[in-house]
């Protein structure tokens, strides 16, 4: 459960904790990056898709063809390196607030994307190869259908329940909205692979070795088996006054970038999903810091500093090297977050009407 919620939010905004019946329900995804949302689209069925399992089926069909729903001579594949169980991953959306559609239906924004294993009394519920093989892999990857109530995204899922949408809609959930999961998705992770194998499509204007870390990056990101019930964060806000502050700047009709990262070369690039845009790789050790929230178009960077024990000595250097860039900054406490949301909304909306 998320605490200290600012009475602001429960005051004015829609939708804040209570869904309404029986509405049909989208995710609006203009509010992630194109190359993230173009990634979940290749992940269903069993994953991931390596040479080795390309080179095996290729035995049987050439050219070989992989579809979403596995054939007898994959899952042969995967028994003949000594896999016998999936984990069963769940691709789930949190919303920071919901709009009406002209249509009458609701649209989602969203400010957190995980990966969640599949879980059963606590623990990560794997599937056979023998069961797999009597499902449809198809409709199960692409059921969007199932949505998980209390879902933090901050820590572990453990007291909620999960339901179908339809269910869920004509309940009338009487709850905070921004911590109910939506499941988008889900795919079938196999234990058992060698990473150098791993097929992921790459683009012909960069370099072997960029592409080899984009690979590297997917691949820890998507295809790492999961030991515990933690969701995967994998796009989003890192804290719950994060998510304060963003709806709160919705409220004020203002749209910052969430997770920008601002580098020693002078790039200012959101995430590694964006920077795939370039044909350039920036590591950390070039990081100068990440905003939680940034404007390009004011070069102004929104930092929410949380920790009773927050470096001070270090957020002065930041903020050296953010004035040597011309970057503009603003940092707020999780008190005054939490306390007077308000008050910090209308200082990042006078700065940003500044310019």
């Amino acid at each position: 459960m998320i605490q200290n919620r600012p009475k602001f939010l429960k005051k004015n905004l829609k939708y804040y904790n209570h869904f309404p019946k029986q509405k049909d329900f989208d995710i609006d995804f203009l509010h992630i990056p194109a190359l993230l949302n173009l990634d979940f689209h290749s992940l269903s069925g069993l994953l991931p898709l390596t040479k080795s399992r390309y080179e095996f089926i290729t035995k049987y069909d050439k050219p070989p063809v992989i579809f979403v729903n596995p054939t007898d001579e994959e899952y042969e594949y995967y028994e003949s390196i000594g896999v016998k169980e999936f984990q069963a991953i769940g691709i789930v959306f949190n919303f920071y607030a919901i709009e009406d559609c002209p249509d009458g239906s609701l649209k989602g924004l969203p400010y957190n994307i995980s990966l969640l294993p599949m879980t059963e009394n606590g623990k990560i519920d794997t599937w056979g190869i023998d069961l797999l093989k009597q499902m449809n892999v198809e409709e199960l990857s692409q059921d969007n259908n199932l949505v998980f109530t209390e879902f933090n995204p901050f820590q572990s899922w453990k007291k909620g329940i999960g339901l179908t949408y339809e269910l869920f809609s004509n309940i009338g959930y009487d709850g905070y909205t921004d911590t109910v999961g939506f499941n988008w998705g889900m795919y079938f992770l196999s234990p058992i692979y060698d990473k150098k194998e791993i097929i992921f499509p790459e683009n012909t204007n960069f370099s072997p070795i960029i592409n080899a870390k984009y690979k590297k990056f997917k691949t820890n990101l998507f295809f790492k088996n999961f030991t515990n019930s933690q969701p995967r964060r994998i796009f989003g806000c890192d804290s719950p006054i994060e998510l304060f502050l963003l709806q709160g700047m919705y409220l004020a009709s203002l749209k910052p970038v969430i997770q920008t990262n601002i580098f020693k070369t002078g790039d200012i690039i959101a995430n590694y999903f964006e920077m795939q845009n370039s044909p350039i790789w920036i590591g950390q050790d070039q990081l100068i810091t990440q905003a939680d929230f940034y404007f390009p178009e004011k070069q102004l960077a929104i930092f929410c500093d949380g920790s009773d024990f927050h470096d001070i000595e270090k957020d002065k250097k930041i903020n050296k090297s953010l004035e040597k860039l011309g970057v503009k900054y603003l940092r707020f406490s999780g008190k005054q977050i939490s306390e007077e949301l308000e008050k910090v909304v209308e200082i990042i909306s006078s700065e940003y009407n500044k310019f």
